[in-house]
């Protein structure tokens, strides 16, 4: 705002959704993987034992390498 003169009404609006959205993101990015990755694995089982306990092996891996990735990030 300068010289008195307000900001559009869309500006407010983009800025409050950009930040709704940075906040939310990851929260909605990690619930539709999950539900991702138990649709996989009920497949996978469906399947043959074999593939869904490949498939099951690999869930727990990717959530190891995140909690390594989160203990050994940079804290600022």
């Amino acid at each position: 705002m300068q010289g008195g003169k307000r900001d559009p009404w869309w500006l407010e609006a983009f800025v409050l959704s950009r930040a709704v959205f940075g906040i939310l993101f990851w929260p909605v990015a990690a619930i539709v993987g999950a539900i991702v990755a138990l649709g996989l694995l009920f497949a996978a089982f469906t399947e043959n034992v074999v593939w869904g306990l490949l498939v099951l092996a690999a869930i727990v891996a990717v959530i190891v390498a995140f909690a390594w990735w989160d203990s050994h990030r940079t804290r600022g």
